[in-house]
């Protein structure tokens, strides 16, 4: 590990370090301080004690995106931004002696790690970016997206995102099979886990949210613990599962939203993505948060020539808004 760490000032400068309280500055910077050349750093307990730093304090590092947490090891963090922040020569630069952390790892087109290999601005793993030379002058990123993509599509059977032929025109339909099964599943333990956090912000913080009125105005309700008012309750469905048409407004609007900012339309009839927006807003997210959702999303999509379709762009959208728009909640939350 080296001795010495670059610190620039856009790291001091950034909104996510400068909101930090500041026992939570110090252990982020002893962090950099510590962490081998893959940004992988073990919890000390020389460093807990001279900080006083709890697991508040790593809480609050992991809710700003700083570090990540690993699951089922409460010992190790991995810097997310850590390729950004140092820039180490191939010479000096030593693998870390945890493979097993990295194998896990995930990079972005910004370079920073992640653990969700499904992330549509994922470009490699961790692991073979640095059996590359760890590049990062590349120019073009949607070739090694779409091999990424591939990659995973053969290793888990499945595809959760379109990928191109070699010739770059349409998907191939066999390419593109997805177990229908497997993406329900996975969509309703985005939003059991979106909803299981929505009310546990609300049941320990009065947390605010807003459900639709009936003219397509957001009306505001705070919750408490003796209120017996749900979002669902007053989002009600009806027998057969079709919505009353209390959030009908607000779905319209999420679509003229999408639509506003995408380079295609997508039809208010389509049901799927029609459901995810229900869904959200059953939950208690505001509009606003979702709106913020979309965005993140089409950020990236707006980048790559596979997502400028219909079909494509739909399925992503239904694929990653929840886990977008609760990262907006989340962040939105730790500001407050």
């Amino acid at each position: 590990m080296a001795e010495r760490r670059m610190l620039s000032k856009s790291l001091l400068m950034d909104n996510k370090f400068l909101t930090l309280s500041n026992d939570s500055k110090s252990l982020y910077l002893y962090l950099l301080m510590f962490a081998d050349d893959d940004g992988i750093v073990k919890r000390s307990i020389m460093i807990d004690s001279v900080l006083n730093a709890t697991n508040k304090n790593y809480t609050e590092l992991e809710e700003k995106g700083l570090i990540i947490a690993i699951s089922g090891n409460d010992e190790i963090r991995v810097i997310t931004n850590w390729n950004g922040i140092e820039t180490i020569r191939e010479k000096l630069y030593s693998p870390t002696i945890y493979l097993n952390i990295r194998s896990q790892l995930y990079l972005r087109t910004d370079y920073s790690y992640t653990l969700n290999k499904n992330d549509p601005s994922v470009f490699s793993s961790a692991d073979s970016w640095v059996t590359k030379g760890r590049p990062k002058n590349i120019k073009d990123f949607n070739p090694l997206i779409q091999q990424h993509l591939q990659e995973v599509q053969d290793k888990d059977g499945i595809s959760t995102v379109p990928v191109q032929d070699k010739d770059g025109t349409c998907p191939s339909p066999d390419k593109n099979r997805v177990d229908k099964n497997s993406i329900d599943k996975s969509r309703l333990e985005q939003y059991s886990t979106a909803q299981n956090s929505k009310e546990k912000i609300n049941k320990e913080n009065n947390y605010k949210y807003i459900n639709s009125s009936s003219n397509g105005g957001m009306g505001e309700n705070l919750l408490n613990g003796s209120s017996s008012t749900s979002s669902i309750e007053n989002n009600a469905t009806t027998e057969n599962g079709e919505n009353s048409g209390v959030n009908q407004d607000a779905v319209s609007s999420l679509f003229n939203y999408l639509n506003g900012i995408s380079p295609t339309d997508i039809p208010k009839d389509n049901k799927r993505l029609a459901d995810v927006f229900d869904m959200l807003i059953h939950n208690g997210y505001e509009i606003e948060d979702i709106q913020l959702g979309i965005d993140n999303i089409m950020s990236v999509a707006n980048q790559m020539p596979q997502y400028q379709n219909e079909q494509s762009l739909t399925k992503l959208l239904i694929q990653h808004l929840p886990e977008y728009t609760k990262q907006i909640l989340e962040q939105s939350s730790s500001n407050d």
